[in-house]
C-alpha cells in the first residue's frame, strides 16, 4: 500500500464516528403515591448512584439509601440493578443509565418502580426485596414458538 492510500484509511477512520444503540425498552411499573421530600430526594440519590456504581461492578448490586437523622428507615429506599451476565463496564453503565432517566421521566412519582430492558433492570422500593421473591408485577410475552414467559 502506498503511503497515501494508508493515510486516507487512517484519516476515514479518524473522523467516522459512533455511537453505541439504546437497549431494548421492554416493560415498566411504577406504583405512584404521595411522597414526602425526604423520600423524593433519597430516590433522586439512588438512580444516579445506581448508574456509577454499574461501570465498576459485575453487572449488578443492591444498596440502600436513607437519611441517617431518621431512626425508623420511613424513608429509606431499597434499590437495584442487575445486567445480563455478558453485559458488564460501560455497556452495564450505558444501559443503567438510559433506564434511570427513563424511570424518572415515566414513573416521577413513585414510591416503587421497576423498568425492563434488554440487558438490563433497575428497580427501587420503599420496603427491602432482596432475598425475597416478588410475584407482581408479572408481563407475558409471546415469541416465534408462541412460548409464554413470565418475569417477576
Amino acid at each position: 500500500m502506498t503511503p497515501i492510500r494508508v493515510s486516507i484509511g487512517f484519516m476515514f477512520l479518524l473522523f467516522t464516528t459512533t455511537s453505541a444503540q439504546p437497549p431494548i425498552y421492554m416493560y415498566n411499573f411504577c406504583e405512584n403515591s404521595t411522597l414526602s421530600p425526604s423520600y423524593k430526594a433519597n430516590v433522586d440519590t439512588l438512580l444516579p448512584w445506581l448508574t456509577s456504581d454499574s461501570f465498576k461492578s459485575d453487572g449488578f448490586n443492591y444498596t440502600t439509601i436513607k437519611d441517617n437523622k431518621n431512626d425508623d428507615n420511613s424513608d429509606a429506599v431499597y434499590g437495584m440493578y442487575s445486567c445480563r451476565y455478558d453485559i458488564t463496564g460501560y455497556f452495564c453503565q450505558f444501559c443503567v443509565n438510559t433506564a434511570a432517566n427513563e424511570l424518572s421521566r415515566r414513573c416521577p412519582n413513585a414510591i416503587r418502580a421497576i423498568i425492563w430492558y434488554d440487558i438490563c433492570i433497575i428497580r427501587y422500593s420503599n420496603h427491602s426485596f432482596n432475598g425475597k421473591v416478588s410475584l407482581t408485577p408479572t408481563w407475558n410475552i409471546t415469541g416465534p414458538r408462541k412460548i409464554k414467559v413470565m418475569f417477576q
